[in-house]
């Protein structure tokens, strides 16, 4: 008989189903959690929450795995990491019980092919066959077993989602992983052991207790599960911190090598710099100051049409541009030119990271900032390997995670150089300030504000006077707007909501006009808190402004933003002020989608 005859198929099925043995492995795993199959499944979800993928799986899913099914192999990493986070140790993908050939099944999938759920329990979704990509592009950014990697190999995986030619599958939902910021803070403290701290030079009166010296020598404590509201703040001040020229650098300690199945270091061990072997590469000539000065301009412009009109508008061409820079960045010779390259790469990664947090994909933005501070690290540049980690703090405030923030925002600030520029130090303690203030330390979060805003006012005035000011860095420099934007943030995790709202207003008067992202979302942040105050009548006023900012902007957050309006204003429906702006918002939103 035909093999699709329908008397034939249902045992066949069942026959395929019997040969998949259970799961033990999970089984053992989610045993030593106690936690129960529903928990499970909305652990899962929320790490899709943090990379901003929408998951819709329950017991009923845990079930199925724990009899041998297998689900996406991206959300088997976030599997590993809701374990890992549950038990406190490293779970890798390998011990899932989970190693399979799907991909290559998948593959014979046409293009067309509906979502479902394949005979043995396995999952299949539309373009099967691009899984393969997108599992090659995640495994792309997971360490080289000799530690050997450089980190301009890693820019071909964090720009390949983006670059075209146009994928047929979303880019890799990679997980946000707190492990991986506790090494990176192990790790950068024992490298900048030799370095001058920033608190001892800029301000000896002013030193903290041994904590420092505690939180370097412990494991860092598991992070608390994400609070139920979203953070008032975003992954970083909307203007963004300043990337400095190289300065001198110590080298790095040798770290240990890090397992093949975990998600990358932050910085690789030291290897043979420059042997050019990936593949495809060939020797290029040397870099000069043209091309050096070039790298830095297209950072420049790519910083400020970010701030002027959301990463929407270049995300494309910052990822095609960053990823014709892997090549030079690889195989360039030790020099000061191909220094400035590195320096400029790290730049252009720090800002390819701020267009994915922008865009919620917090696993890709998470690589991306570790990339830019390794690249500065092989710049020779600890100023940038301190914005860098600057990024990784308020990242992690945003997501929820306040115990990461203050040890990556204290290791910020110990690993600064001494000659730091007053604009990077005031950056630098802004971003303590809110990481202690989350923490619920009112004290040391209102001492290191005061001290960022002596650092700033010693700043020359080409650093304050926004994104025209001749003397801008690429990756933005810290202005009075953005301070008084930290400090309602401040204001806000300390649950002074009337600080939070008088400082966010001074911080839009302060703000130029062109900053219209930035602008907009600082409307929409002082709206909601405004109606969290009573204060309706004024918070339309200030959604009404958001609405004529975000009218020419592409940005993730701001879209989001708009969509929480109509949600945050249906109980106050009848109201006048109300119907005119809900009328407003049922217009199409500009950028809905960009890509």
């Amino acid at each position: 008989m035909r093999p699709s005859d329908p008397t034939h198929a249902p045992a066949h099925a069942a026959g395929r189903a019997r040969t998949r043995p259970p799961n033990r492995a999970l089984r053992a795993l989610l045993e030593e959690t106690e936690w129960t199959q529903a928990a499970f499944a909305h652990a899962i979800t929320r790490l899709g929450v943090e990379i901003g993928i929408h998951l819709r799986y329950d017991r009923t899913s845990v079930a199925h795995w724990l009899r041998g099914s297998r689900p996406d192999p991206r959300v088997q990493h976030l599997m590993a990491e809701a374990l890992s986070r549950r038990l406190g140790r490293r779970v890798t993908v390998s011990e899932l019980g989970m190693r399979s050939t799907q991909g290559a099944r998948g593959a014979r999938a046409g293009a067309g092919a509906r979502r479902r759920r394949g005979a043995d329990g396995d999952e299949e979704g539309p373009h099967a066959g691009s899984r393969n990509y997108a599992t090659a592009t995640l495994d792309a950014l997971l360490p080289d077993p000799g530690g050997h990697t450089h980190p301009a190999d890693r820019l071909t995986a964090l720009t390949a989602p983006v670059v075209p030619p146009p994928r047929a599958d979303a880019p890799p939902p990679a997980p946000y992983t707190l492990r991986l910021l506790e090494e990176s803070v192990r790790h950068d403290r024992s490298r900048d052991s030799e370095q001058p701290r920033i608190r001892a030079q800029f301000d000896p009166e002013e030193r903290r207790p041994a904590r420092h010296e505690r939180a370097a020598t412990h494991e860092p404590p598991a992070a608390p599960e994400p609070s139920g509201h979203p953070a008032p703040s975003g992954l970083s001040t909307p203007s963004g911190g300043r990337m400095a020229h190289p300065g001198h650098r110590t080298p790095p300690a040798t770290a240990p090598a890090p397992d093949p199945a975990t998600l990358p270091a932050t910085a690789p061990a030291a290897a043979a710099r420059n042997t050019c072997s990936a593949r495809g590469t060939r020797p290029s000539a040397p870099p000069g100051p043209g091309e050096v000065a070039s790298v830095h301009e297209h950072a420049r412009f790519f910083a400020l049409q970010a701030d002027r009109y959301g990463g929407g508008h270049i995300r494309t061409s910052l990822a095609a541009y960053l990823s014709g820079l892997v090549r030079p960045l690889r195989c360039g010779e030790e020099s000061a030119a191909h220094r400035g390259m590195l320096a400029g790469g790290a730049r252009l990664s720090y800002l390819l990271a701020r267009v994915y947090a922008d865009e919620q994909r917090h696993g890709l933005a998470q690589r991306a900032f570790l990339t830019a501070a390794d690249l500065a690290s092989e710049a020779d540049d600890p100023e940038g390997v301190a914005l860098a980690r600057r990024a990784l703090s308020s990242q992690a405030h945003q997501l929820g995670h306040p115990r990461a923030s203050l040890a990556l925002a204290e290791a910020a600030c110990e690993g600064a150089p001494a000659d730091a520029d007053p604009s990077t130090r005031a950056f630098l303690y802004a971003g303590l300030a809110v990481a202690e203030a989350a923490g619920g330390d009112r004290t040391r979060a209102l001492a290191a504000l005061g001290r960022a805003e002596r650092q700033l006012a010693c700043a020359p005035a080409d650093l304050t006077t926004g994104p025209a000011s001749p003397g801008r860095e690429p990756v933005g420099s810290y202005q009075d707007a953005a301070l008084l934007y930290q400090s309602s943030q401040l204001h806000a995790a300390l649950g002074d909501r009337t600080g939070a709202i008088r400082d966010l207003r001074s911080s839009l008067r302060a703000r130029p006009s062109g900053e219209r992202r930035s602008r907009a979302l600082c409307q929409a942040e002082l709206a909601e808190l405004l109606l969290s105050c009573g204060r309706l009548e004024e918070a339309c006023v200030s959604w009404q402004d958001f609405l004529a900012e975000c009218a020419q902007v592409r940005s993730g957050r701001v879209l989001a933003a708009r969509s929480r309006m109509p949600v945050l204003l249906r109980p106050y429906a009848r109201e006048r002020c109300v119907q005119a702006l809900l009328a407003r918002t049922r217009a199409p939103a500009a950028g809905r989608r960009y890509g």
